[in-house]
């Protein structure tokens, strides 16, 4: 990948930091202004330089690993709210690790990775 690539991405992905950055602290509550600021921007903007320098083919693993990442977080997220409220947050946030890594390592076996 040229430098010209990798600074594209860098430029695209700081300046989708910043947009969304700037419409999470536009809702309520102000907390999810850090979620909406740092991964999903870098992912898209990444994901549309891939488009742009290799074209849609190349972009596909990418996108269904996003895809596979995001369902293995959305069960983390479950399983931690049911393992937090009964095991406190260290060893409740350490056991729905599992439940990310089933989810998400089963989705990867299945597309055939």
């Amino acid at each position: 990948m040229s430098i010209w690539v990798i600074a594209l991405k860098a430029l695209v992905a700081g300046l989708a930091v910043v947009g969304f950055s700037l419409f999470g602290q536009s809702g309520h509550p102000k907390r999810f202004s850090g979620l909406f600021a740092a991964a999903p921007s870098v992912a898209v903007a990444s994901l549309a330089i891939t488009v742009m320098a290799k074209g849609t083919g190349a972009a596909v693993p990418y996108a269904q690993g996003m895809l596979i990442g995001s369902a293995g977080m959305f069960a983390y997220c479950l399983v931690s709210l049911f393992l937090i409220e009964r095991l406190h947050a260290l060893i409740g946030s350490i056991l729905a690790w599992l439940a990310w890594f089933a989810v998400a390592g089963g989705l990867y076996i299945a597309a055939g990775r």
